[in-house]
């Protein structure tokens, strides 16, 4: 049996590279009825109200901007809550999805991400008196945009709309996102951090006021068995994202039924965690008539339905080839910055990693857009998946 609530909210890039908390603020106060607010106001808002140095938008900074700028029509109010659990912290989205009927503002990715939780699916309603085990959430993950190759420099966003490009996802962010609870959420994304220096992680939202009053929470592990020292076969990580799909409901979620209808299954792609020792997961891309219009990630070793995406645009190439990330990478010098100034790539004279490699980064907020790896003598460059090349990865800001 699967409970699930998605308030569908709409999803909105964010329009530079540290408006994520903006764009979180954004989708939410046009949810409860303030309109699509600018963005540069809401950063303003945001970082003027930071209670922390070195921020862009800090959970005070989100929390104020919300209660400042949400509607009279609207009778509640947001609060920040931070738990040294992650259950605890998890069970208060839950209970503000459920009782609330409002996303929250979720921090995610260490200190380095905001995204907007809009749903979540549980075995059973998780209401008091109730045993519930959480399946996974649905999430807006935003992000700028950044044109195929990285140049020329991206446009300014349009002005946002329910219809722009601004709102497909693709390119511009995750817009249907669900993220499975036990291998996705809990492993990758509501990790925790240290936001007030109180010398050990805490787990922080934007949400509903009220301590929760939920059922008890189950926590339910899904890992398949199977022999941990080789990696699932390509067909069986087919088979186990189309029993996730099942198994989580996920075809009874309108993007997703959309997403999935006339869709087969493409070939796997297995991407290693370069922030996690011995971690893998499989990418697979779901194509109709030539466009990939879906991807779902098990882990690579377990099995373990990790959650999928949604293309909203549908793309003919999700990912750039190995053949044609080298070729751009060979095309012409690559700029590794004044301590080596920029070099060309030899013919020869580099190693193309076998797999696709992703960690949480200012070039990728999402694992569902990893990289392909160049090592060039004692240096690595990596290219993404629109063929643009980084000479390195760079840490979140917090906030950013």
């Amino acid at each position: 049996m699967v409970w699930t609530t998605d308030l569908g909210i709409g999803y909105h890039q964010q329009d530079t590279d540290y408006y994520c908390g903006a764009a979180v603020a954004q989708m939410i106060l046009d949810s409860i009825g303030a309109g699509l607010l600018d963005q540069n106001t809401l950063y303003a808002s945001n970082h003027s109200h930071n209670t922390q140095p070195g921020w862009s938008t800090d959970p005070d900074g989100l929390h104020y901007t919300l209660n400042d700028l949400k509607p009279a029509s609207f009778g509640n109010y947001f609060v920040t809550y931070r738990s040294d659990s992650e259950i605890e912290g998890s069970q208060k989205i839950v209970y503000t999805l459920w009782h609330y009927g409002v996303s929250t503002g979720t921090l995610v990715l260490g200190c380095g991400h905001w995204i907007a939780v809009r749903g979540v699916s549980t075995d059973v309603e998780p209401a008091p008196g109730s045993t519930y085990s959480i399946n996974g959430f649905w999430v807006n993950n935003p992000w700028p945009y950044v044109p195929l190759g990285g140049t020329p420099p991206p446009p300014p966003p349009p002005p946002h709309s329910g219809s722009d490009g601004c709102g497909g996802g693709g390119d511009r962010g995750v817009a249907n996102e669900y993220a499975a609870y036990t291998s996705m959420w809990r492993d990758t994304y509501f990790t925790g951090c240290d936001v007030w220096g109180v010398g050990h992680n805490q787990y922080v939202s934007v949400c509903d006021p009220e301590p929760p009053r939920l059922g008890t929470l189950r926590v339910k592990h899904s890992r398949q068995p199977g022999a941990e020292d080789e990696f699932l076969q390509p067909e069986e990580a087919v088979r186990l994202a189309y029993r996730g799909v099942e198994e989580h409901g996920l075809s009874r979620n309108e993007a997703f039924a959309r997403a999935l209808e006339g869709a087969s299954a493409l070939d796997p792609l297995l991407v290693q965690r370069l922030d996690l020792p011995d971690t893998f997961y499989y990418l697979v891309p779901l194509d109709r008539g030539g466009s990939v219009t879906s991807l779902l990630s098990v882990d690579g070793l377990h099995g373990e339905f990790r959650g999928g995406n949604v293309v909203n645009r549908p793309l003919g190439e999700l990912f750039f080839s190995r053949e044609s990330a080298l070729e751009r990478a060979l095309r012409e010098p690559v700029d590794f910055g004044p301590e080596f100034g920029k070099v060309r790539i030899r013919r020869n004279a580099y190693c193309l990693y076998p797999l696709l490699v992703w960690r949480p980064c200012q070039e990728s907020r999402s694992p569902y857009y990893p990289f392909h790896m160049l090592t060039v003598g004692g240096r690595q460059l990596y290219i993404g998946y629109d063929g643009t090349i980084y000479p390195a990865l760079h840490p979140l800001t917090p906030g950013g």
